[in-house]
């Protein structure tokens, strides 16, 4: 037996040792370093590294993913092998990529024309005389045959922990019914089994507090790959000349719909394989289900909630509520469902005019508002039931504050009554289903509110005079009673037009009539928000001011006897006699009344045209 042979079976027996404990190798860093101590022992071989081949390349098993992004990988063609000067020139790509050492390098093949692996070796004198005898052939089909078990080895390792992750990811998905747990554990997955690679997620629909970055995915936007994976269901690759990267896009796929992408980029020269492709589409059909699942235990508790929510505003808009605090209650509900910025209650008034509520936000009381309801009346009145605008500057080409737009009209019996718009400064803030919801919201609240708006024109129609639209003597006689109860002060004042008898004889009663709405009109409009105006009978008025002075009253029905001469035609004068009460000095209305009434009969028959006061101390004002 010669020192060579002696040198293998020495060699052969350390390498039994290795492959009776290959329970305890998982991995071809482990394998290598005892490979190593067995080079070193045998033929003083102090640097050294294996490379394992993959896809037409050699790569490191040093710096694997890094070897998996292109670098320190070395490509190898079996056709160049048999050019006489292949040793010398493969050893200077070697040596481009950083393994300076190189100096010999023997390669280990399997039982077909592919390579298993290289070794790379500074050589020493031992080797090269090894090298150049027999036996280096017979330690080249040892070598192949372990780097076989151990390929097997390393490949079922894997292979178990890649299923032990899906099945820690599939335990996972079926214990939750929360969507963005789901989207976040399975790009984590991906990234823990492709930490060299970059994983981005492609969702169809917008979903809300994930921890991880992802962009919606839009037809017009994405690769063709993209799109095809995404309406096939099957997971497609493309060779990206753009990126220069290779994407491999893989379905989240469950059995009603696909509801987004994962999409992972890798060099040009990657090719997964067949257990890593089955992998990929394992985990992401898993995801798939696990958030078809959750999507729709979400959707069903939302529909319940929308239905709870229809119904509790129903119930409420059909109690014992009048039109404003109806509005005041559906806007407070339509502000918590939908968190609009601004909101908006308009109805109509007539044919051409619409008239803006006050409860709406403090934007419609600007001129910046006039673009949204002007194209809201607008769409309705060519017969648009409700509007959804996600980007309303795009759609109408201008510049406005607010982007998302929702209006819905408020209709009885298929006429529209008015409409209740929000408003959001974001683009494609609110959802189609806050759009259905709000829908059903306002289509169960029309009838309520539009019965609430007749029934408030029908108490008008009580509470005012028909030809002035001043409110009632009955309606005035409550408001004073109640207002003596809890105001401190307050002044009645009534007025009676100076020879108005003559004008009805002279004019004709369509002018007596056109004087008294002049009179109307003028009184509403100086005490608007202070009193109360009443038509008393025939040709006498009275105002009510809760809360003021007799000083204030008496300001006011002097400026009445000095300014309605002037608003009416023909021109007429008033005889104003008023009377107040404070806290120190309460009274009955009917006593308020009967001194006030005392007041005018002095102001009558004083030469009328002038306010008395029933006052012994000064009695005219």
């Amino acid at each position: 037996m010669t020192n060579h042979q002696l040198t293998l079976l020495q060699i052969k027996s350390d390498l039994m040792d290795l492959w009776t404990s290959l329970n305890a190798v998982r991995t071809y860093e482990e394998w290598f370093e005892v490979l190593k101590k067995t080079l070193t022992n045998h033929f003083d071989i102090e640097y050294a590294d294996f490379f394992v081949y993959d896809k037409e390349k050699f790569m490191p098993i040093k710096g694997y993913r890094s070897a998996l992004k292109g670098q320190n990988a070395v490509r190898f063609d079996s056709e160049q092998e048999r050019n006489e000067d292949f040793n010398a020139a493969y050893l200077e790509r070697f040596k481009e990529k950083g393994f300076a050492y190189a100096d010999d390098f023997v390669i280990f093949e399997g039982g077909d024309t592919e390579p298993l692996g290289l070794l790379l070796i500074q050589s020493t004198d031992k080797w090269s005389v090894f090298s150049n005898s027999p036996s280096l052939n017979e330690l080249k089909k040892v070598v192949s045959r372990l780097i076989l078990t151990v390929r097997k080895m390393v490949s079922l390792v894997k292979s178990e922990k890649n299923y032990k992750e899906l099945f820690s990811v599939t335990e996972l998905f079926n214990s939750t019914m929360d969507s963005q747990l789901i989207l976040n554990e399975i790009v984590n997955t991906f990234v823990k089994a492709f930490p060299a690679f970059q994983t981005e997620l492609l969702l169809s629909h917008e979903k809300r507090g994930l921890t991880r970055s992802y962009k919606l995915f839009d037809y017009t936007s994405e690769r063709p790959s993209a799109v095809d994976a995404y309406v096939s269901g099957e997971m497609t690759v493309e060779e990206d000349l753009d990126l220069s990267c290779k994407l491999i896009n893989a379905p989240i796929k469950g059995r009603q719909g696909i509801y987004g992408l994962l999409q992972i980029k890798t060099p040009f020269d990657f090719a997964f394989s067949t257990a890593q492709k089955n992998y990929i589409r394992m985990l992401a059909n898993t995801a798939g289900n696990a958030l078809e699942n959750a999507s729709l235990y979400d959707q069903s508790h939302r529909v319940i909630e929308d239905l709870q929510l229809v119904n509790e505003t129903s119930r409420k808009l059909n109690g014992n509520m009048d039109s404003a605090e109806m509005i005041v209650y559906l806007r407070r509900q339509l502000l918590d469902a939908f968190k609009p910025n601004e909101i908006g209650f308009v109805f109509c008034e007539d044919m051409d005019n619409y008239r803006i509520s006050p409860l709406s936000t403090d934007f419609f009381s600007t001129d910046a508002c006039s673009d949204y309801l002007t194209f809201v009346r607008t769409s309705m009145e060519d017969g648009e039931e409700a509007l959804f605008e996600a980007s309303f500057n795009s759609e109408l080409g201008c510049s406005n504050p607010y982007e998302s737009v929702i209006s819905i009209p408020f209709t009885n019996q298929e006429k529209v009554i008015g409409f209740v718009i929000l408003l959001h400064t974001e683009s494609y803030f609110f959802s189609f289903d806050n759009f259905k919801l709000m829908r059903s919201l306002i289509g169960h609240s029309s009838l309520a509110l539009a019965n609430s708006l007749l029934r408030d024109q029908l108490q008008d129609l009580v509470n005012k005079d028909h030809l002035t639209k001043l409110y009632t003597r009955n309606y005035l006689d409550n408001a004073v009673e109640e207002s003596i109860i809890n105001d401190q002060q307050g002044v009645f004042v009534l007025i009676d037009i100076d020879n108005f008898k003559k004008v009805n004889d002279t004019y004709g009663h369509a002018s007596g009539d056109l004087v008294l709405k002049q009179i109307a009109s003028y009184i509403q409009s100086e005490i608007i928000g202070i009193g109360i105006a009443t038509r008393w009978g025939g040709e006498e008025l009275a105002l009510y001011l809760p809360s003021i002075n007799i000083k204030a009253g008496a300001a006011i029905a002097k400026q009445l006897v000095l300014t309605i001469p002037t608003v009416t035609n023909p021109k007429v004068t008033v005889s104003v006699g008023i009377h107040s009460w404070t806290s120190e000095s309460r009274m009955t209305f009917e006593q308020l009344f009967h001194f006030a009434d005392e007041a005018l009969y002095a102001a009558k028959n004083n030469g009328k045209n002038q306010v008395r006061f029933k006052e012994t101390s000064s009695p005219h004002l």
